[in-house]
């Protein structure tokens, strides 16, 4: 195997491979960056494993991890790259996408069947609308409820904030145990500034390791409450630097984004991507569907072209702008949208209104 990489000397931080060894079920170093001249060179890494490889086979794939001795497993380098050669062989390693193990029992809605849907997220949900699919809140709805619309035959997707601390989420204490209450102001990782208009934190997306078990718990409580889907909110933190006071780059976003997607499928459940607009052009390969919010009304419809053109449903919604005039041109683009107020109560005007 072989990898280069951008980043800090060994005296600073210690970088290293190791290697699943599938027999005895244990990580096998292969090499750390005591040769690293630091930031200003590439630092080209050469394992060779002079073994049976099939000690470190499973299902026709090899596990590599990478890991530094931080506190917070962060990494201080700004690009790896790597490739493996078994029997003269190349095999990339690729990161995993939808399309690369995806169940067939997992939702998939096509843009070209133009579903009806229902977004509700404050108030008693009202279950009467005949509607394809509802989007509700993961804490706050019970299983009866969920049960009662999949007894509808409604495809039911449930909404979590995955880019924010929401200090009344009780799941939150949970994980992190030095929070003792709803206003946790601490300035550590991974919770960044407030977010403008909303009593929330945004986080520091850049801290998977710390983020990963509670956003798991939350995906495995949607599969255990029901739920056929997630819409994960908050996933454009890079875009809001202005806000977070965190320098954000797309590649953490992306990383963040797609360790969500993949989290999600890893328990059977669809995910769709909540605004972004700016990398729809790669999520479109991680993530089932998505939703926006007033693309028409910001003039960027048209970035979800990526998801159309391969039949992955859009959804949206505006809060503003006259239905019959919008709809009009949802409908023509095989978007599926609502007008809905703010709060995000009970009421909908469906775009299927005005075929």
């Amino acid at each position: 195997m072989t990898a280069n990489t951008l980043g800090a000397v060994k005296s600073y931080q210690r970088q290293l491979f190791e290697i699943r060894n599938q027999v005895s079920d244990r990580w096998e170093y292969l090499g750390d960056n005591t040769e690293s001249t630091g930031w200003n060179a590439w630092f080209f890494w050469n394992f060779t494993l002079d073994t049976n490889v099939d000690e470190y086979m499973n299902n026709d794939k090899i596990s590599v991890r990478f890991r530094t001795d931080n506190k917070y497993d962060v990494v201080n380098m700004d690009y790896i790259a790597m490739h493996t050669t078994t029997n003269t062989v190349e095999t990339f390693v690729p990161t995993l996408s939808p399309t690369d193990g995806v169940t067939d029992s997992i939702w998939k809605p096509k843009a070209s069947d133009r579903l009806t849907w229902q977004w509700q997220l404050s108030g008693d949900i009202d279950t009467s609308f005949d509607v394809d699919m509802y989007d509700i809140d993961l804490f706050d709805v019970s299983i009866e409820t969920i049960d009662f619309l999949k007894s509808e035959g409604r495809i039911v997707v449930c909404y979590f904030s995955a880019g924010s601390y929401e200090g009344w989420r009780d799941d939150w204490r949970e994980f992190f145990p030095d929070i003792t209450d709803d206003n946790y102001e601490e300035d550590v990782p991974p919770f960044a500034n407030k977010m403008s208009g909303w009593d929330e934190r945004w986080l520091d997306i850049r801290y998977i390791d710390l983020l990963e078990p509670i956003m798991r718990s939350r995906l495995q409580l949607a599969k255990d409450k029901g739920c056929d889907a997630v819409e994960p909110d908050n996933m454009d933190a890079y875009a809001n630097g202005d806000e977070t006071g965190l320098d954000l780059t797309g590649d953490d976003q992306l990383a963040y984004n797609i360790f969500i997607a993949n989290a999600a499928h890893d328990v059977g459940l669809s995910v769709g991507i909540k605004n972004d607009v700016d990398q729809l052009d790669v999520l479109v390969n991680y993530f089932d569907w998505a939703l926006n919010e007033q693309c028409f009304e910001y003039d960027e419809c048209d970035t979800y072209d990526s998801f159309v053109d391969v039949d992955k449903a859009v959804f949206g919604v505006e809060y503003v702008g006259l239905a019959a005039v919008f709809c009009l041109e949802a409908n023509n683009g095989n978007l599926s949208w609502l007008k809905k107020r703010l709060s995000l109560d009970a009421y909908r005007i469906g775009c299927e209104d005005f075929i």
